[in-house]
């Protein structure tokens, strides 16, 4: 699978991809946010929000969670996740796609 550059005319400039637009808690987000995500080249909306209960060794803890898609044809959904430190119960402040490894979330800019 070939990779895109990053290019204005592709919709991915490394000026929507900066700190200032960085996200690290998906509470951050809300329904109908276009973000970016990864190495991923087009935007993704936000379609919804929720938690659901995690069990660490500190006991029962509270996830965040977002559900995002593309608006193209064949686009799937991906849930984006605040990761939980399993031994100390506390949000480690970056983001999982589809419970998998860590990946940077931007949100664009209007």
């Amino acid at each position: 699978m070939s990779q895109a550059s990053p290019s204005p005319s592709n919709g991915d400039t490394t000026q929507e991809r900066t700190e200032h637009e960085r996200i690290t808690d998906v509470r951050d987000l809300d329904v109908g946010d276009e973000i970016l995500v990864g190495d991923r080249v087009k935007p993704i909306v936000v379609d919804d929000h929720g938690t659901r209960p995690v069990q660490t060794f500190q006991g029962e803890r509270t996830q965040h969670a977002v559900e995002a898609s593309g608006e193209w044809a064949d686009a799937v959904s991906v849930l984006l996740v605040n990761r939980i430190d399993m031994g100390t119960g506390e949000r480690r402040g970056d983001i999982s796609v589809d419970l998998g490894a860590p990946e940077p979330v931007w949100r664009v800019s209007e």
